[in-house]
């Protein structure tokens, strides 16, 4: 986990710990299974679960696409192999392009929360309320929430959103602005 938790410093620590999980933390209160809220409880469903094969499904294919061309690009930096291993498993390019982009999204899921020390435990146990959604077209809408979490003693409020695109006739998640902030961060040159 030392190439994790050494691209996770240079996004902020405890920070990237809260990016994540409030990207991934959102409760729902509606029944319907059609509605953006009913979406967001599903999704949060599978990561409370620890289930990030099933949160992977529920993910848009551009996202999951984004995921792994992040993941190629730091495994180039790293020749022995073992940035990759650490964070998806696998020792080589070859055995990358063997798994699917839900796989690799998955897998690099569940590296980036085992790598920041209290993060499961604070996504089982954060309060989030639904605001609502904000329709941006017929094919894009936006569920805004406002989580409160604990992460290593401290509190931490957040009101963010949770941007969800069709693809097809069912709702997928896109990466959040936070997270693709945080790829931007991590993909860029260390100084």
């Amino acid at each position: 986990m030392g190439a994790v938790r050494r691209l996770l410093r240079r996004a902020s620590g405890a920070y990237v710990g809260f990016l994540v999980l409030s990207a991934a933390t959102v409760h729902a209160q509606t029944a319907s299974s059609t509605t953006p809220e009913a979406f967001a409880k599903r999704y949060v469903a599978t990561l409370s679960a620890g289930d990030f094969a099933a949160n992977a499904a529920l993910m848009h294919p551009t996202a999951l696409a984004a995921i792994r061309r992040f993941v190629v690009g730091v495994s180039k930096e790293d020749s022995s192999g073992a940035t990759l291993q650490q964070i998806v498993g696998v020792h080589s390019a070859a055995a990358l392009d063997s798994l699917s982009d839900a796989q690799v999204y998955a897998r690099f899921l569940s590296a980036v929360l085992s790598a920041e020390p209290g993060a499961l435990e604070a996504m089982k146990s954060a309060k989030v309320d639904i605001i609502g959604h904000v329709d941006e077209a017929p094919d894009l809408t936006h569920v805004v929430y406002r989580m409160t979490m604990n992460i290593q003693g401290i509190e931490m409020r957040k009101v963010d959103v949770l941007t969800l695109k069709r693809d097809g006739t069912v709702w997928r998640a896109t990466l959040t602005t936070d997270i693709e902030n945080l790829i931007s961060r991590l993909s860029a040159p260390s100084t």
